[in-house]
């Protein structure tokens, strides 16, 4: 008979705590998820993936007349990522802090350049953004230089020395022209490399030391590539 009590008691709890615990599965109400991060609303780039490489960085200095060459180099490209994306484009930094991207040793800058253009490879443009230096201070005006031979490069470039000379207005109006350089003979997608202006004119390099600057300077190339891809 006691036995058989316990029985009927031990049953009775487990099936209170049965209740009990349906109730509380009912009533309590789950933690908030974080909502997925906002799709970018579509631009006139949406669908386009450029590749924006700041020349040199870390130990490679680039130019050095006061600011160094490296330094304006990525904040000119922080500056067009922002205008392209606001774009609904799709960027490809090759380096987003001052970084090197090559180690220490042989052929290290043969390693550099090749580095960069592998990152270009999922791209579908290719800039490469530099600050120019002469022997003259005189010396002033961007350049933008494409391969010879490449009609696309060729478009590319002059539609944004057009809007570099329209928006930056300066002393010397120069033209795009062809150039000999790594990146651009190992792309095969319209690839071009824009020499902001000069650092060693000091009136320049005042200039180009400036973010209200280096953001003209990004919004003029941001409004030569959509130039571009609309007369395509």
């Amino acid at each position: 008979m006691w036995k058989n009590r316990v029985f009927l008691f031990g049953a009775a709890a487990l099936a209170l705590l049965a209740i009990v615990f349906t109730l509380c599965r009912k009533t309590v109400t789950p933690l908030p998820q974080p909502a997925p991060a906002p799709t970018p609303a579509p631009g006139p780039l949406t669908g386009v993936t450029i590749c924006v490489d700041p020349g040199h960085g870390g130990g490679a200095r680039g130019q050095a007349s006061g600011a160094l060459e490296k330094d304006v180099n990525l904040a000119v490209a922080l500056c067009l990522r922002q205008e392209l994306q606001a774009a609904g484009a799709q960027v490809i930094l090759t380096r987003d802090t001052d970084t090197a991207l090559a180690e220490e040793g042989a052929q290290r800058k043969r390693r550099d350049l090749q580095y960069r253009v592998d990152a270009a490879r999922e791209a579908q443009l290719f800039l490469s953004i530099h600050m120019n230096e002469y022997r003259t201070r005189a010396e002033s005006g961007p350049q933008v230089f494409y391969r010879a031979g490449q009609e696309d490069s060729r478009l590319l470039a002059g539609a944004l020395q057009a809007q570099l000379i329209a928006g930056l207005h300066p002393a010397r109006e120069r033209s795009a022209h062809t150039g000999e350089y790594y990146l651009l003979e190992h792309l095969d997608i319209p690839a071009v490399l824009v020499e902001c202006g000069f650092l060693s004119n000091p009136d320049e390099a005042a200039l180009l030391e400036s973010e209200e600057y280096q953001q003209k300077v990004a919004f003029t190339i941001f409004s030569g590539l959509q130039q571009y891809l609309e007369e395509k």
